[in-house]
């Protein structure tokens, strides 16, 4: 869901209240095109991630994504200066390659808190951090950019579906006991574009590539230490329709939220309630030798009224993120294969398995069963 609800600002926002200058959420019914583009929320972010393919056929999964959060009027830098003063916004961005063929991972992570280096518009989506960068550049056009390493990403992204909303009334999400964020995606991008490897102060490899993306954007006014960890899941399944499902974990692994969206083959969206589908852990667990956190990386998937019995699987297990040195926290996002019912590609995010790994009495998933609050 994404994309990855964070401690955006380590020293001055850590688990924070909301600044008393903004309304409480949700504020006003979601206006396209306008509400692409960047908002003055406590926090928002942009997130995209796909599977590519090159010429020579190797397959490649990526994720980018932009935050940016404003300083809470509340906070105080050495107990007594406002720290809106110094800094009033902060942006943080997080990207990761994933070379599906080599098993390889590659991540990096980057900020800027005085916004010397970053920029978002409110008027268009145009976002600036460092030499990373999205734009939109037609009526469903947009243009991507990042690195990391010796490699470079660009790519041009066309949505091959409306915007959907999220949640009822449209747009708008639950985040459980955390509050309500407004919530849109783009499920389906054709994705076009080169990856540069190898890349000297003079030189690049490149490789044409081709394949499919999902674009999230979330904000709003949510707090985020109201629950232990979420996970979220995008699904791209090969009849022309998506999945979005997301849960928030308690302390004790237990669900106080689970909830979803299924977009059919022409953009509509169907809100889903935690009595329309059951996920299940088969039980193939992965251990970061990094971080120490246990993730759960397989699972069964069952929504009957839409036909689906399926499985979901990592392509690679080492997908890890950690980004403790920006956000403050550890997740798990990667590329995942989908069997059964249909077949298709996906991406997983999992948080928070550092602090509650996976398999311990006290935050082990417990499989759906019933409604949950929503």
């Amino acid at each position: 869901m994404s994309k990855v609800l964070a401690f955006l600002f380590l020293a001055i926002t850590l688990i924070s209240c909301v600044p008393s200058v903004y309304q409480p959420y949700p504020i006003d019914a979601i206006s396209l095109p306008r509400d692409e583009a960047a908002h003055r929320a406590p926090i928002e972010w942009w997130y995209w991630t796909g599977h590519l393919q090159d010429e020579a056929g190797h397959d490649y999964g990526f994720e980018l994504t932009f935050f940016k959060a404003y300083a809470p009027e509340n906070a105080r830098l050495f107990g007594f200066i406002p720290a809106w003063w110094l800094v009033e916004k902060g942006h943080i961005g997080h990207f990761a390659i994933t070379d599906l063929g080599n098993k390889d991972f590659h991540m990096a992570q980057i900020s800027d808190f005085g916004n010397f280096e970053a920029s978002t518009s409110e008027e268009n989506l145009d976002l600036r951090l460092h030499t990373w960068s999205a734009q939109k550049i037609g009526e469903r056009e947009y243009q991507i950019k990042a690195e990391l390493g010796d490699k470079k990403l660009e790519l041009f992204l066309t949505a091959e579906k409306p915007m959907a909303l999220h949640g009822n009334p449209p747009g708008i999400q639950s985040m459980g006991p955390g509050g309500v964020s407004y919530y849109l995606s783009y499920t389906r991008m054709a994705a076009e574009g080169v990856l540069k490897t190898n890349c000297t102060l003079f030189s690049c490899e490149e490789h044409k590539v081709t394949g499919q993306a999902w674009h999230d954007h979330q904000w709003g006014d949510f707090t985020l230490d109201a629950y232990a960890g979420w996970d979220w899941f995008s699904l791209q399944l090969d009849d022309n329709t998506e999945v979005m499902l997301y849960f928030i974990r308690q302390p004790d692994g237990s669900y106080s939220t689970a909830a979803g969206s299924f977009i059919d083959q022409v953009g509509q969206v169907k809100n889903l309630s935690s009595d329309d589908f059951s996920l299940t852990p088969t039980g193939k667990l992965w251990k970061s030798e990094t971080t120490g956190a246990v993730y759960p990386l397989e699972w069964t998937l069952s929504i009957p009224g839409r036909g689906l019995e399926l499985l979901i699987s990592p392509l690679l297990e080492k997908q890890e993120m950690n980004t403790r040195a920006t956000t403050g926290i550890v997740y798990w996002e990667g590329a995942v294969g989908i069997s059964g019912s249909h077949t298709g590609k996906g991406y997983v995010e999992l948080t928070n398995y550092d602090l509650y790994p996976y398999g311990e009495p006290q935050s082990e998933l417990k499989p759906l069963s019933g409604p949950l609050g929503n």
